[in-house]
């Protein structure tokens, strides 16, 4: 059985991210940041629930299939309001840890409701920044991110065990 939870976030913003610098390279003005999308952001968690085994519970190779398996994908809207929202791009299924920490982190800009995200379009990565304007949105994001990861944490480990 697979179920589903929808965390929704209205008040968010992409914003580009200037390409690395070489050390010897001199600026005469800063690299431009731009805002390319301002709607909201959808979190889906899926939870599938591991089927029923008849093998026993030593058997290493179907103790792995019994586990919870949790995934993610994270989608960008405009218009959630309307009945046929515009979805401007989504992330690919985050389904590990691994995954998980590739996607997103916190921003390198200092900015507190800011968090570094790479989406994958065209087969191409492309990094941006995520800001949520809201601040309590900005707290439930917190807190999301830092239980998400938890669990990611915790399957990882019940799988080394």
């Amino acid at each position: 059985m697979n179920s589903q939870l929808r965390h929704i976030f209205n008040n968010t913003s992409l914003f580009t991210v200037p390409p690395p610098l070489k050390d010897d390279t001199v600026l005469t003005k800063r690299p431009i940041i731009q805002e390319i999308f301002n709607g909201a952001l959808i979190v889906k968690e899926f939870l599938s629930s591991p089927g029923n085994s008849t093998a026993s519970a030593d058997d290493e190779i179907n103790y792995s299939m019994t586990m919870p398996r949790s995934s993610l994908i994270f989608e960008f809207v405009y218009d959630l309001d309307t009945d046929s929202p515009i979805e401007f791009c989504q992330s690919n299924v985050i389904d590990n840890l691994h995954k998980f920490q590739e996607f997103i982190g916190d921003s390198e800009a200092g900015g507190s409701a800011s968090y570094s995200i790479m989406v994958e379009i065209m087969n191409m990565r492309i990094p941006l920044t995520l800001e949520i304007n809201n601040e309590l949105d900005n707290r439930k994001f917190k807190d999301l991110l830092v239980r998400l990861k938890d669990e990611f944490e915790l399957i990882e480990d019940m799988y080394y065990m």
